[in-house]
């Protein structure tokens, strides 16, 4: 493979990519792999498509897609202690590792260096650690082969290579290592070459246990060992251990007879080089939407946002504000002068009145400076405070048109942190126009040198390079420390929102002491990334100080080493001089503060730049929703649905008349949830074709449907408003004069009569003030309120309400959208036989497809699960045993004579 690839332009330290959650490591490696080798590549994207249509967490995934962006990899399984021979060539790779809990990892094996070995691992980011840590850490992967494969593959230089290498290290001449292996090759069988890769790994941990010398000794014990194990017969451990051998005869044969051997050893993906132009798939050959776009999105550069948002308060109002806070730095120098000629006041101006009278014009000159700072602080509060909002003006704007796969593998807390976040870009044009100022102030304090003293001024120049360019050259990894903070408090802010949503079932099941453990092993890392930050901090401008205090030294001894006397003049340049190094550290603050913003600015601009749902959609307002009038029909042909590279629909094919009611049924997880999320946009067809009105449908229009789509589902957010707000939510304040109505259809008069404040009282977050089926009636009622409806979509519409309520309301719905096309999934079997069709998907398929009454004579699965559900009902719930309480107006009853 290294013969068709090239690898230039690889970088010497392995860019960073620290994931947010514990199934992002296989996109962040990947991501790391790319930018590694110079191809720019999207992290959101990736991540999106491994939340789709790819796997990210299998290491045949992360193939795949490294050889598709433009990288030739190679998946591998070698014994453990050849990763880091030269000879295996297996650096750069994405290998497998195990954590403490047992849980598999990626993480990047860039470089070695000596004993040491550049990681990247997207739990906690890049780091140096000994290569026997990381053999230490390595997934041991077992598998079977037959015997005849992995001969053929021992024979070759890539298993040879490496055995040579470890047999030099031995102690081994050239002549002896080839008379061994030339013996093992001896052997037609597997066994040969097997005995001398055990006997060599055996006797190097003897060597590393001090038990052998390197050279004659341990080689003639190496050899002794591999032939008395060679010509044995009986058990091949007796001497060498099982974990030694890298492969040995398992206990099974294969279909075809042959001996099967059991492999041990280290999995992963052999990165060779970048993939030439003419070989490497283009852009658009990719099948992914989201792959594409990762190759195709251009690179972040978050200060053009920021340029163009201010850009539009006037372009010249920015020159006059930069101009300003320029001449205001050369104030500075000009007050420095003045106060340097009150040193000679007393013999230049004789009269007191004249003394007054220039004190009193400094002091006037230093008002006016005063006011001009004044003024300049104010107009930066202003931009600030304009940023801030038309930055968080434009995000709110953009989330409503996000697709809903883009939120899938995005947390709450994640996007909540982003728009927080927000509040520290007030202070970029203060950063920006200080910024400005400490470098006008370098430029006139050097000036200023000159003048005094030409012959300083190439050491001048010296002091203000090191002060620009340390802070220059240390701001990528200062950028890096930043990013790998805010991604490990990204990680807690998940953590701590997941944790309080979840805080009922945690004390409940006593499941503290786990969350705190886990708690822990995250605020451990954030703290790692916290002291990294300021060690790399403190470093930078450590270094940057004593360069500076250097020349600037350099410069002064340089200086009254050419001056016989001492004048006032030498004060002023004994001043600036020492000025340099702290305007250089104020560059240096400014530069440490630089990280922070523009990782900020970065990941607002992910969201910003993503792609709407539907790009050549218009806005739309509620109740102008579809194209078309009337109940939909639906048809997909040969379609097949992925989520996260797994099938979870496959071979659909099903026409659904306008104005159909149409049942599905099924087990948890066939995927009948899965087959409304087509309709409502949470999935694409991976094949196949989705129609709508018999014309084909695309995102827009999928968009467009949605819209006349009434949908009924537990999952769907009741908000803290009120009852009426929540009630009108879907039909945007238009259907008021049906209240009424559909409060009696969805039976919500008794809950309003309950309500303290009536149609006004908050109904709590998530509907925490309301029981779990009198919220499920809300939801149904916010859908009947909608308007011009061709679509009515009920998953579980009734769960948490008892078995007439279920029956009811299915009936109350079914009058309620008679006119539309409507597909109800539900659990209750028996309830399906009054619709006129039924689907019964199992494994992602739809199996059956019929008229209730027809299917229920048959041998079908559908009559399966009504006699099931029957059973059920009448051998275990009525079952005299059981002892029932019944729960009313918030007291507790028992029935009588219903005990055990």
């Amino acid at each position: 493979m290294s013969a068709a690839v090239f690898a230039p332009g690889r970088r010497w330290i392995v860019p960073e990519v620290v994931q947010t959650s514990a199934m992002d490591c296989g996109p962040a490696s990947l991501k790391s792999v790319l930018e590694g080798f110079r191809i720019p590549v999207s992290y959101g994207r990736l991540r999106e498509a491994c939340q789709t249509d790819v796997d990210g967490t299998s290491i045949d995934t992360i193939e795949v897609l490294a050889n598709q962006l433009g990288v030739a990899a190679e998946q591998v399984m070698i014994p453990l202690d050849h990763l880091f021979l030269d000879s295996a060539r297996a650096l750069p790779a994405v290998v497998v590792v195990r954590h403490s809990d047992g849980a598999t990892h990626f993480v990047v094996a860039w470089r070695r260096v000596g004993p040491w070995v550049q990681v990247m691992d997207p739990a906690v980011g890049r780091r140096w650690i000994r290569c026997t840590r990381l053999l230490e850490e390595a997934f041991r992967h077992q598998t079977h082969v037959g015997a005849g494969a992995w001969r053929e593959w021992a024979a070759s230089d890539d298993f040879l290579d490496p055995l040579r290498e470890r047999l030099a290290r031995l102690g081994a001449s050239r002549a002896q290592a080839a008379t061994l292996v030339d013996e093992a090759l001896a052997d037609a069988t597997w066994f040969g070459l097997a005995a001398l890769d055990a006997s060599v790994r055996f006797i190097a941990s003897v060597i590393d246990a001090d038990g052998l010398r390197r050279g004659a000794e341990a080689m003639q014990v190496t050899e002794s060992l591999f032939r008395d194990t060679h010509r044995s017969t009986g058990d091949i451990f007796r001497v060498i251990p099982p974990r030694y051998w890298s492969a040995h005869a398992w206990d099974e044969l294969g279909e075809d007879g042959e001996l099967q051997l059991t492999l041990h050893g280290a999995v992963l993906v052999r990165l060779s080089g970048r993939t030439p132009a003419d070989a490497a798939e283009s852009p658009e050959a990719l099948k992914s939407p989201e792959l594409r776009a990762a190759l195709t999105e251009k690179p972040v550069h978050p200060m053009r946002l920021v340029a163009s948002v201010l850009a539009r308060q006037g372009r010249l109002g920015l020159f006059a504000l930069a101009g300003a806070m320029a001449v205001s730095a050369g104030a500075v120098l000009i007050e420095m002068l003045m106060f340097r000629g009150l040193f000679e006041v007393s013999t230049a101006l004789a009269l007191a009145s004249q003394r007054l009278l220039a004190f009193l014009a400094v002091l006037a000159f230093g008002g006016l400076l005063l006011v001009f700072e004044l003024g300049i602080a104010a107009e930066v509060l202003r931009l600030g405070r304009h940023l801030e909002a038309s930055l968080r003006v434009a995000l709110l704007e953009k989330l409503p048109r996000l697709s809903d796969r883009y939120f899938h593998s995005r947390s709450v807390s994640d996007m909540a942190e982003r728009s927080h976040s927000l509040q520290m870009l007030r202070l970029l044009p203060g950063w920006a126009l200080h910024m400005l100022q400490a470098v006008c102030d370098l430029a006139f304090t050097l000036v200023g040198v000159a003048l005094i003293d030409p012959e300083s001024l190439p050491l001048a120049l010296a002091v203000s390079a090191a002060a620009v360019v340390i802070p220059l050259v240390m701001q990528p990894l200062m950028n890096e420390s930043d990013l790998r903070v805010r991604n490990h408090a990204s990680a807690l802010h998940i953590f701590y929102l997941d944790a309080l949503l979840g805080l009922v079932p945690i004390r409940s099941h006593a499941a503290e002491p786990a969350v705190r453990r886990r708690h822990e092993g995250l605020l451990v890392e954030w703290v790692r990334a916290g002291r990294a930050q300021i060690t790399v901090s403190l470093g930078a401008g450590g270094l940057q100080s004593l360069v500076c205090v250097a020349l600037g030294a350099w410069l002064l001894v340089s200086h009254f080493g050419r001056s016989p006397t001492v004048s006032g003049a030498d004060l002023l340049l004994v001043y600036w001089t020492l000025k340099l190094p702290a305007v250089g550290h104020s560059l240096a603050d400014l530069a440490h503060q630089y990280p922070a913003l523009r990782n900020v600015l970065v990941r607002l601009l992910e969201p910003l730049n993503a792609p709407t749902e539907t790009p050549d959609a218009a806005p739309r307002q509620a109740g102008d929703a579809a194209a078309g009038n009337g109940p939909v029909a639906i048809a997909v042909e040969g379609g097949s649905v992925l989520a996260a590279g797994h099938t979870i629909l496959e071979d659909l094919e099903l026409s659904i008349a306008a104005g159909e009611h149409v049942a599905i049924v099924g087990a948890s997880g066939a995927g009948k949830s899965s087959l409304l999320g087509l309709l409502l946009g949470w999935h694409r067809l991976a094949d196949g074709t989705l129609r709508l009105d018999d014309a084909t449908a695309g995102a827009a229009a999928i968009e467009r449907l949605r819209h006349a789509t009434a949908w009924v589902d537990p999952a769907i957010q009741l908000w803290n408003r009120s009852f009426l707000d929540n009630l009108v939510y879907a039909s945007g304040g238009t259907a008021l004069d049906q209240v009424g109505p559909v409060l009696d259809a969805a039976r919500l008069r008794g809950l309003l009569q309950k309500l303290p404040a009536g149609l006004q009282t908050h109904l709590g977050e998530g509907g925490a003030l309301v029981s779990g089926g009198e919220g499920q009636r809300v939801r149904l009622a916010r859908a009947l309120l909608q308007q011009d409806v061709r679509l009515a979509l009920l998953d579980e519409p009734f769960r948490g309400l008892d078995r007439s309520q279920r029956r009811e309301l299915l009936v109350e719905a079914r009058a309620w959208w008679k006119d539309a096309t409507l597909l109800c999934v539900t659990h209750d079997v028996a309830e399906t036989q009054s619709f006129d069709r039924v689907l019964v998907v199992e494994g992602g398929r739809i199996v059956e497809d019929g008229r209730p009454g027809e299917l229920a004579q048959q041998d079908s699965r559908y009559r399966q699960m009504l006699l099931a559900e029957e059973e059920v009902q009448s051998r275990l719930w009525a079952d005299p045993r059981w002892r029932r309480i019944r729960v009313e107006d918030g007291g507790l009853r028992a029935d009588e004579g219903a005990v055990a």
